[in-house]
C-alpha cells in the first residue's frame, strides 16, 4: 500500500521532448502555497453547525456587505473584505453566504459571530521537496506527486509560491507509520507556481536563496536506470547529503507513470536520523551514475525504508 495517491492519467512517451542536458539539483525542504479557486473555509477546531471544512465561498451579500464594500453582492470575496463586513454587521444581523461543497452548491445564512478572518483561507501549504532546476530557463520541478486535497476535487488552482524551509522539524517514521518533517518559510518567495498534475509543481525560480547551492547533474533517460546503488539528495543545514538507496525494481514502462522504480533505503545514517522515508521528502532527487534519474514519489507504509520513484523524463517532460 502506498501513502500518497495513485496518478489518476497516463501520458503517452511519443513526446520525446529534449530534456536538458544537466541540471541543478534539489533535495531543499520547501513549503509550498498551492492557492486556492475560491475563498475556503478552514478552521482546526470546526465547531460551526453551517460551515463544513473546505466549504468555496461563492458569494455574500446582505446589507452589511452593502456599507462595507459598497455593493450588496460580492462574488470575489477575499480574507479582507470579511473583516469589513464584520465591522458592518449588527450583532444581531444576519448575511447570505453561498458555498461550493463537494461541488455541490448550498447556500446558509450567518450571523456576526459565526463569521471571522481566521476562519478563510486563499492558500493551502504543503510540505515536500525540490527536484531540479533547469538553468536554461530556470524553471523548476518539486513534489513528484499529485498535490491535492483527497476526496476534495476543484480546491486548488495551477498558481502558488514556493519557500525555502528553516530549522525543520523531524518525526520519525515507524514500521506502519509514516513521519515527517516540515519547518517554518523563511525569505520572501522563491518561485511562483504555474502548473499542478500528478507529477508534482512546476514554476518559475524568482529568488536567489534557492539558487545558492548549485549541484549540477546530467540528466537520464528513463531507459537508462539500473537495478543496484543509487543515491537519493537531501539538503540538511544549507548542505546537500548524499544517502545509499538500492534500486530493486525498474518499471520498463511506455507510457509516463508516477510509479517508475522501486528503491530501499540501505543507508544506517538515513535510518537513523528520519526512521526512513517521511512525507516532506516527496521530490528529493535520486542519482545513478553521476545522473538525476528522478525523484522520490511514494513510501510504503508497512514499510518506510521502501519508496518509489518517479523517472525524471516523465516529470520533465509533463
Amino acid at each position: 500500500m502506498t501513502l500518497i495517491l495513485l496518478p489518476k492519467n497516463i501520458y503517452s512517451m511519443q513526446k520525446q521532448e529534449k530534456l536538458p542536458q544537466e541540471v541543478i539539483v534539489g533535495g531543499e525542504l520547501l513549503q509550498i502555497n498551492i492557492s486556492t479557486s475560491n475563498l475556503m473555509y478552514y478552521k482546526k477546531d470546526n465547531e460551526s453547525n453551517k460551515f463544513e471544512q473546505y466549504d468555496l465561498i461563492e458569494s455574500i451579500e446582505g446589507k452589511a456587505v452593502q456599507k462595507a464594500c459598497g455593493k450588496y453582492k460580492i462574488v470575489d470575496l477575499k480574507r479582507k473584505d470579511i473583516l469589513e463586513i464584520i465591522l458592518n454587521m449588527d450583532e444581531e444581523e444576519q448575511i447570505e453566504v453561498k458555498v461550493k461543497r463537494n461541488n455541490e452548491n448550498k447556500k446558509i445564512y450567518i450571523g456576526k459571530k459565526e463569521i471571522s478572518p481566521s476562519y478563510f483561507t486563499e492558500i493551502v501549504p504543503f510540505s515536500a521537496s525540490l527536484t531540479y532546476i533547469n538553468q536554461e530557463d530556470n524553471s523548476f520541478a518539486a513534489v513528484a506527486h499529485d498535490v491535492d486535497i483527497s476526496d476534495r476535487n476543484n480546491i486548488l488552482i495551477d498558481k502558488g509560491d514556493i519557500f525555502l524551509c528553516n530549522s525543520p522539524i523531524i518525526t520519525k517514521s515507524k514500521t506502519s507509520e509514516i513521519g515527517n518533517i516540515y519547518g517554518e518559510k523563511k525569505n520572501s518567495s522563491q518561485g511562483n507556481i504555474n502548473k499542478i498534475n500528478e507529477f508534482g509543481a512546476k514554476g518559475k525560480i524568482i529568488g536567489d536563496n534557492i539558487l545558492e547551492n548549485k549541484d549540477i547533474y546530467k540528466v537520464a533517460y528513463a531507459k537508462e536506470v539500473k537495478e543496484g546503488l543509487a543515491n537519493l539528495i537531501i539538503e540538511e543545514h544549507q548542505e546537500k547529503k548524499s544517502y545509499n538507496i538500492n534500486i530493486t525494481k525498474v518499471h520498463k514502462q511506455k507510457f509516463a507513470e508516477t510509479q517508475g522504480f522501486e528503491f530501499e533505503i540501505v543507508d544506517k545514517n538515513l535510518i537513523e536520523k528520519y526512521g526512513g522515508i517521511v512525507q516532506g521528502m516527496s521530490g528529493c532527487p535520486i542519482v545513478q551514475n553521476g545522473k538525476l534519474i528522478g525523484a522520490l514519489s511514494h513510501v510504503i507504509c508497512s514499510n518506510p525504508s521502501k519508496g518509489v520513484g518517479l523517472y525524471i523524463q516523465w516529470m520533465m517532460e509533463d
